[in-house]
C-alpha cells in the first residue's frame, strides 16, 4: 500500500465532499474546511502533498489557497538550506515596506502564483495609470468611452 493511500484512508475530510456540496473546495465554506483540518491526525501529511503534486485550489492540510499557492511557489524556486539546517528566507523577507513606502501587512501584500510579494496599493495605482492611458488612447482616436 502506498503512502498516500494511507493517509487519505485516516483523513477526516474522507468521506465529506458529495457531488452537490465539497467544503474544501466552497469559498463560502472555507473557515468550515479549515475547522476540519484542525483536527485531523494526517494534517501535514495532506499539506504536503499538495505541496508536492501542486494543488493550487482548495484547502489542503488547514491551509488556504494563496498560502498553499505561496508555499508551492517556495519548494518550486527550492531553498537553500543554511548551516544550522533551517530554510533560508527570501532576500526581501525582511523588507516592511514597497519601494514606494506602502507597507507590506496582511491587508496589502498580494502574493504572486510564483511566490512573489506585491504591494496591492501599488497595483491599484498601477492600473488605474493603464486604463487612463486607454482613456486617452480611444479619445485621441475621437472613439467614445463609456
Amino acid at each position: 500500500m502506498t503512502l498516500v493511500r494511507h493517509w487519505r484512508r485516516l483523513a477526516l475530510c474522507r468521506g465529506l465532499a458529495t457531488t452537490t456540496s465539497d467544503p474544501f473546495f466552497d469559498p463560502a465554506r472555507q473557515d468550515e474546511a479549515v475547522a476540519i483540518c484542525q483536527l485531523c491526525p494526517v494534517q501535514s501529511a495532506c499539506l504536503a502533498y499538495a505541496i508536492r503534486t501542486g494543488q493550487s485550489y482548495g484547502i489542503w492540510g488547514g491551509r488556504r489557497e494563496q498560502e498553499i499557492r505561496r508555499l508551492i511557489a517556495l519548494d518550486r524556486r527550492g531553498r537553500r538550506i543554511r548551516r544550522d539546517g533551517t530554510p533560508a528566507r527570501h532576500f526581501n523577507a525582511a523588507k516592511t515596506h514597497c519601494r514606494h513606502g506602502h507597507p507590506f501587512n496582511r491587508e496589502n501584500t498580494y502574493y504572486t502564483p510564483d511566490g512573489r510579494r506585491r504591494c496591492r496599493a501599488c497595483l491599484k495605482a498601477a492600473y488605474r495609470a493603464w486604463t487612463q492611458q486607454k482613456r486617452h488612447a480611444v479619445r485621441a482616436k475621437g472613439g467614445d468611452v463609456a
